[in-house]
């Protein structure tokens, strides 16, 4: 029997963190193997070479991106094609705003209440500065409060919290 191996690729260390911590385990229902890789620092033939290698093999990838300034996720989906020829449009995740906001979706109510945190019913708008100012009214370090949120995360709450992330959910890691 083939392998069935993903590849997700990431903006950063905190996508990263995230999808190794969250999404690895959605992932693993469906491949027999996931590898995470950092694309924002490579250069663009190398990440072109890259996913034409993993197309050859027959593999599958995925592309995130934050929509950062683009005005929709279409224009992200545009500008991402641009810059990596060999990226299929279906396989591109945008999340909106940022990944931080994926981050706080997944904090249960008691759990914001445990931290002293204000209560967030949707993230769907979190840019990192959000994030900062709020991760600050309970924590000291961005990463000890971004280890404590991934220890405690709830997905069926990330759901209902944040639509990016219910569509990623719903409509891409179903369709792969």
């Amino acid at each position: 029997m083939a392998l069935k191996k993903i590849y997700i690729f990431v903006e950063g260390n905190d996508d990263a963190l995230f999808f190794k911590r969250v999404m690895a385990d959605e992932f693993l229902k469906l491949y027999d193997d996931v590898e995470v890789i950092q694309y924002a620092q490579m250069k663009r033939a190398k990440v072109d070479l890259f996913i034409l290698s993993i197309s050859t093999l027959n593999f599958k990838y995925v592309i995130t991106a934050d929509i950062d300034l683009a005005r929709s996720v279409n224009d992200k989906k545009k500008l991402i094609k641009s810059k990596f020829a060999q990226v299929n449009d279906e396989n591109i995740i945008i999340v909106v705003e940022e990944i931080e906001s994926w981050y706080l979706a997944g904090m249960t109510e008691e759990l914001q209440i445990e931290m002293g945190l204000p209560i967030l019913e949707s993230t769907d708008h979190i840019t990192k500065e959000d994030f900062n100012a709020y991760y600050q009214v309970a924590f000291r370090s961005r990463i000890d409060f971004m280890q404590e949120v991934l220890k405690n995360y709830d997905l069926a709450t990330a759901r209902q919290k944040n639509r990016s992330l219910n569509w990623f959910y719903e409509n891409f890691l179903r369709k792969i």
